[in-house]
């Protein structure tokens, strides 16, 4: 029977006619952007376009996505409920030997991205065709702290066309961003002190950088360039200058009571070396500082609560001049602490609209201030901690415990099982952790849809013995993302991790949480409950930032992998990666919805341990070896308790800026050892010469020839023993 239903066909008419333009609406909002971006040029950042974007977060301009450095994409494309239908839309390996540590920034369909040693690539973020790659050729024979830095970056920054990155050797170099040639360099400290890390930031005209310095006996500062010319503009000592000379500053007056010892303005600490962060609201530069000298996890001497300022603080000082502001210590009376990642919200606060300032520093507390006068508004533990168990709100002073307490151990209640969701923890009572090693450089996220603060944590079991840092007892740390509520003082979730040492976070409007572990799994939860949606095993540690943006009309997440940061170099492996995850390659990695790309899963090869020299010395002469291989700076760089990357990497030259673990050593660097530790015939790849003089940052006395023999019997005695566990295991395996 013909049936005629004439409304329904001008409905298909209709409602074609609708989606067909909304498909040309679409088309060409895209052909628009890209339009735009043509007509703009390479790296075309300012702080209008910055401010402007917040509302769409189509690119990752600024590190931390908004100058509130909330690490929140508002990008909705891939959700809690369609995240399952990820893919690997590319990849792309790079050169580094020591993996990766940085924050991508994005910008109009190209990704700009740090790699150690400095290197800067430019990739196509749609494709992941390297563009242009960059290198500064970074000195890293200077001193030793020189020549860790030079391992280690955590990203850049762009604006008005050019790409400004830091360097081990304390340089900020700017870099065009669209042929990716030189432009101009400036100094920033001395390389006999320290290098720079962290990731530049860009506000008024400024570019904002300081350096590390606090283990290297250095004087913290940040430093300002002006961001066309590279010429210093200004520069805040957060120690004061020496006391003959006078006061530098009234900000630094006001602190000379503060400080005491033998040439504390040369040798102070209180370094700049990550968090820093500005803020339109206020035009404030809001800054966290490293404890004092020596400081760092140590009791101060007699030292009243308050003092040796600004070190172990947030410091805040107006954009354009310099002047001093507020600041807030976060170091107690008994504990020196670092201060890390700072974000900015409107929070309402007991019935009151607040503009914060948020931070979790490493002494295991969260803290929000007033982000105008530094004033504490709220705050609390976020494990169980024993060197302080809350903050006086009145004061703004923690309620400390004895000093005696301190290193001291204790009894703690249950812990939790790998894997675990907890629901609103109680104060995660029952729960504890070293001061220091709470929360370190990797940055939190703020999800203003949640409320919540997403962390990146370490903690400790609790059947664990009293330990100093993650060298002491390696099995007993465990990693923890932590969902905080900044208004209600307390844990809504939090998942534990097997890898004491995790990846950032990144958040996104898609009610998603990203977030990468040293075990190489890229996991996405859901950022209201932290049920895990979503994961894939990429074969290599991850220790860098995760980002999103919009291209070609798709959202994409990106992914840095590859076992990296400056723990990887002075800290022990088995705490930031598994025998697997550490061995993976460096690699850029994009993920979208339907992306089917092959993934290029690496081969796990394991390397074998030669066969050391036969060597007859007493255990007494192997733990001089042990004790001088710490105090003449060896951990410092092949890692504490010789407990490394599992792997000689030949670096040749050293143009891939490979550190070895030593119990790898090939028999004829073995030959070689006297020539290379004392004689300095690797310098110029960082290797000082231990034998040649006296070193002053910091300072350690010349080796003798019967202590670099001690030390390299240590190395030959460990070496044995990863040799015949090895072979105990091959053995194992062939069922003998």
């Amino acid at each position: 029977m013909k049936t005629s239903f004439p409304h329904l066909r001008v409905l298909c008419v209709v409602l074609f006619a609708s989606a067909a333009c909304a498909l040309l609406a679409f088309l060409s909002a895209c052909r628009g952007r890209a339009a735009a971006a043509a007509s703009r040029g390479f790296g075309d950042v300012n702080e209008q376009r910055v401010l402007a974007q917040a509302p769409a977060g189509n690119d990752w301009l600024v590190p931390g996505e908004n100058f509130n450095e909330t690490h929140f994409s508002p990008l909705h494309d891939i959700t809690s409920q369609n995240v399952g239908k990820l893919g690997l839309a590319w990849s792309l390996d790079l050169h580094s030997a020591m993996g990766m540590a940085a924050e991508p920034i994005e910008v109009d369909g190209v990704i700009y991205v740090s790699e150690p040693l400095s290197i800067v690539d430019a990739v196509n973020a749609a494709t992941g065709k390297l563009i242009w790659r960059y290198d500064p050729h970074v000195e890293r024979g200077v001193s030793t702290q020189n020549s860790y830095a030079v391992r280690v970056n955590r990203g850049v920054a762009v604006w008005q066309g050019k790409v400004y990155v830091a360097t081990g050797d304390c340089r900020l170099f700017a870099i065009d961003a669209a042929t990716g040639k030189k432009l101009w360099d400036s100094q920033i400290c001395n390389p006999e002190w320290t290098g720079s890390t962290g990731a530049p930031h860009v506000a008024r005209g400024k570019v904002f950088i300081g350096y590390n310095g606090s283990d290297d006996e250095s004087r913290g500062s940040l430093v300002a360039f002006d961001a066309q010319t590279g010429k210093e503009a200004y520069r805040f000592w957060t120690v004061p200058g020496n006391p003959a000379d006078g006061p530098e500053s009234p900000a630094l007056e006001k602190v000379l009571n503060t400080w005491q010892g033998k040439d504390y303005w040369k040798v102070g600490g209180g370094d700049v070396w990550d968090a820093i962060t500005y803020d339109p609201t206020t035009n404030y530069i809001l800054f966290g500082t490293a404890g004092a000298h020596g400081g760092e996890g140590d009791i101060p001497d007699k030292t009243p609560a308050g003092a040796k300022l600004y070190s172990g603080s947030i410091v805040a000082i107006d954009a354009d001049s310099g002047k001093y502001e507020w600041h807030y210590q976060t170091s107690g009376k008994y504990l020196q602490t670092e201060n890390f990642h700072i974000i900015l919200a409107d929070l309402t606060i007991h019935g009151e609209d607040r503009h914060v300032a948020m931070t979790a520093p490493k002494n295991g507390f969260f803290y929000v201030l007033d982000a105008k006068t530094g004033k504490l508004i709220n705050g609390g533990p976020l494990v169980h901690t024993r060197w302080a168990h809350s903050l006086d709100l009145a004061t703004g002073r923690p309620v400390e415990a004895p000093p005696e307490n301190i290193n001291r151990d204790s009894q703690v209640e249950d812990s939790l099982a790998v894997g675990d969701v907890v629901i609103d923890p109680p104060s995660t009572s029952g729960h504890r952790s070293l001061q220091w090693t709470v929360h370190n450089w990797w940055p939190m996220s703020y999800s203003p849809q949640t409320g919540l603060v997403y962390i990146p944590l370490t903690d400790m079991r609790p059947d664990a013995h009293a330990a100093t840092d993650l060298r002491g007892l390696r099995g007993d740390f465990f990693g923890r993302l932590e969902a905080w509520d900044p208004i209600a003082n307390q844990a809504r979730w939090s998942v534990t991790e097997p890898i004491a040492t995790n990846g950032a976070v990144l958040s996104t409007a898609g009610d998603l949480l990203f977030q990468g572990q040293g075990t190489g799994e890229f996991a996405a939860y859901a950022a209201d409950t932290g049920k895990k949606l979503w994961s894939i095993m990429t074969g290599s540690a991850i220790d860098s930032v995760p980002i999103s943006y919009r291209v070609g009309g798709e959202q994409y997440i990106l992914i840095p992998v590859g076992w990296g940061s400056a723990s990887r170099i002075f800290g022990p492996g088995s705490a930031m990666a598994t025998p697997q995850s550490e061995r993976g390659p460096a690699r850029l990695l994009a993920f979208k919805l339907n992306g089917d790309i092959p993934f290029p899963f690496p081969p796990d090869v394991v390397p074998e341990v030669p066969a050391p020299p036969e060597q007859h010395v007493n255990q007494a002469v192997i733990e001089e070896g042990r004790r001088l291989y710490n105090n003449h700076l060896c951990a410092g760089c092949h890692s504490p308790g010789l407990d490394g990357s599992g792997a000689w990497v030949d670096s040749g030259n050293g143009n891939d800026g490979a550190i070895p673990d030593l119990r790898y050593m090939p028999a004829g660097v073995h030959r070689q050892w006297d020539a290379i530790v004392l004689g300095g015939t690797h310098a110029k790849q960082g290797m000082l010469g231990f034998g040649i003089k006296e070193l002053q940052y910091p300072p350690v006395s010349k080796l003798t020839v019967e202590q670099s023999h001690a030390i390299h019997a240590y190395v030959i005695d460990a070496s044995w023993k990863a040799y015949n566990a090895q072979h105990a295991k091959e053995e194992e395996r062939n069922g003998h």
